[in-house]
């Protein structure tokens, strides 16, 4: 079903205009099996020279509001040891992923993790999936898969069952026979090179996509990679009783050996417990942002 899955390549180059501004050139071609249908080109200002204030404002212009959703252990791990599936999750847990997963445009997770934990990547209770019709969408958002490196293996859960369409952003340009084997819905963005990079990722996702708010299932690798370039707008965590221990299993920036390149502070927004596990949603806390902490305690 070849003539169904689309190869889009992108690149980004740099140019410098008549007053010697540099200009990022942003490249599109889509391709439906080995012809090119279209080419665009999108113009984003150098911010270079600018303010962090400042730049942030713009990039927030291109990219989609994130919103990251993890479980982990009260020691702070989300996968136990060699990356394996934790097993969390009660029923009220899983009700809670859906309900974030229905805010967004978007679910983006890695592919490791998502080969991993057996994803879909989709709605299914029907009131949430009603609410989000009623509302003038679909009824599950589009699903986001992204692979660095390493073989994207069309058997994989998520391929399985096309409810919503499927976008693949991967650092290769996969040879015609290895997409002829995905299904109908998938699309594959193919940034190459140096154009591989979470910033051209969301800036993708907004611009050709539409995708306003984009929801994060992880994998540890791909929330750091958001966290380093400062793009999550909100954090939602469920802390399970259980403790773990050990170093190599990771924490929701990868493993301890390192640290992020600046602290991205967050502020307490809404805090719950119910069936033994804390509920926890944190916002980004911007410098004119007070401290505010508001305790949604359910009646015991």
């Amino acid at each position: 079903m070849e003539g169904h899955v689309f190869l889009q390549e992108f690149s980004v180059t740099e140019i410098r205009n008549q007053a010697n501004h540099k200009i990022v050139c942003f490249h599109t071609r889509r391709l439906a099996g080995s012809a090119a249908v279209e080419f665009s080109v999108d113009l984003l200002p150098d911010l270079t020279n600018t303010s962090s204030h400042v730049m942030k404002q713009h990039q927030n212009s291109f990219w989609p509001k994130v919103i990251v959703n993890f479980s982990m252990s009260a020691d702070g791990k989300v996968s136990v040891r060699n990356w394996m599936p934790s097993g969390f999750g009660s029923a009220v847990d899983r009700r809670r992923m859906q309900e974030i997963r229905a805010r967004g445009d978007a679910i983006m997770v890695g592919r490791r993790t998502a080969e991993v934990d057996q994803m879909q990547m989709g709605i299914s209770l029907p009131d949430l999936r009603a609410g989000r019709q009623a509302a003038g969408k679909s009824a599950e958002p589009l699903r986001v898969l992204v692979s660095a490196r390493g073989p994207l293996d069309p058997k994989m859960k998520v391929f399985l069952e096309m409810r919503a369409p499927l976008l693949v952003f991967t650092a290769y340009n996969l040879p015609l026979p290895v997409r002829s084997k995905f299904p109908e819905g998938v699309i594959i963005n193919a940034l190459t090179g140096k154009s591989f990079s979470l910033s051209a990722i969301l800036r993708v996702l907004r611009s050709q996509y539409h995708v306003r708010t984009l929801v994060c299932e992880g994998g540890p690798t791909l929330l750091r990679a958001l966290l380093e370039v400062d793009a999550i707008s909100e954090v939602n965590l469920t802390i399970e009783p259980l403790v773990f221990g050990g170093c190599r299993a990771p924490t929701l920036s990868g493993l301890l050996n390192r640290f992020l390149s600046h602290p991205i502070p967050f502020r307490l927004e809404s805090i719950a417990v119910r069936e033994s596990a804390c509920f926890v949603r944190y916002v980004r806390k911007r410098q004119h942002q007070k401290m505010m902490i508001n305790r949604a305690m359910p009646p015991a």
